[in-house]
């Protein structure tokens, strides 16, 4: 691959990460949404619509328990810790999105020619043990940034499957609600 290309496949794989990221971001809003009015009868929705991205996966998080606990869903248990877990791996692809966001990014060039870039983040840890300084720097190439989409597979088609499976509990009600002892 000429290095014009590599650098273009780079940008592109950027891109391509940041789109994906805030098609996750809209999933949530969109299974907030639901779980708020899922009959749809005040539309467009006004809520969820000004958290930080943070803010947007944890509120729609325990909304989603709350349901499961609230409706006794044949399955509700299981979906509420698959919620949970996304969570998790969500919150990790958000920080990761914020340090590929806020890095500097340093082209090495020769010849004339931008041969490649590292990315680096400008917060410098320090080693709890060692004292050490902790530098966050990587190869910025396409490879890594879709590495990083394959390593989300297959939460996001789990999250996915969360939303669908709302639409197949709704109405929640005719579930029934759970016995709080």
């Amino acid at each position: 691959m000429v290095i014009n290309d590599k650098i273009a496949a780079t940008h592109q794989a950027l891109g391509e990460f940041v789109v994906i990221f805030q098609w996750v971001e809209n999933l949530y809003r969109q299974i907030g949404w639901f779980i708020l009015d899922p009959e749809r009868k005040c539309w467009p929705p006004i809520k969820l619509r000004r958290e930080t991205n943070s803010q947007l996966i944890d509120i729609v998080t325990n909304m989603f328990v709350n349901l499961t606990q609230t409706y006794a869903f044949t399955n509700g248990d299981e979906k509420a810790k698959d919620i949970l877990e996304l969570r998790d791996h969500f919150h990790k692809l958000r920080q990761y999105r914020n340090r590929l966001l806020h890095s500097t990014y340093i082209e090495l060039t020769g010849g004339g020619e931008v041969h490649r870039y590292i990315r680096s983040n400008p917060e410098v840890g320090v080693d709890p043990e060692t004292g050490e300084l902790i530098f966050d720097q990587e190869d910025f190439t396409a490879e890594v940034i879709y590495a990083k989409i394959r390593e989300y597979d297959d939460y996001i088609l789990r999250l996915g499957f969360l939303h669908v499976q709302l639409i197949h509990w709704s109405p929640f009600s005719r579930h029934g609600t759970k016995f709080i002892i």
